[in-house]
């Protein structure tokens, strides 16, 4: 008999941040953060029991799309 996925199986956490260490992270205020949300900007966050948390991934993956080539 097949066994049941463990619940680690189905879903993979990375680290969550709270606002304001991806504030600091990112050199900017927890209120220019806040402000992103509501613009539908920045990195992608989720909510947790309704606080707002940021995946590390999301952040790591929104500043790599910050990234313009320059001119040369």
């Amino acid at each position: 008999m097949p066994r049941k996925p463990a619940v680690h199986d189905v879903v993979t956490l990375d680290e969550l941040m709270n606002p304001h260490d991806v504030a600091d992270v990112l050199g900017i205020s927890a209120r220019t953060l806040a402000n992103w949300r509501s613009l539908s900007m920045g990195p992608d966050y989720v909510k947790v029991g309704g606080r707002v948390r940021y995946r590390v991934s999301s952040v790591n993956n929104w500043v790599a799309r910050q990234e313009h080539k320059s001119a040369v």
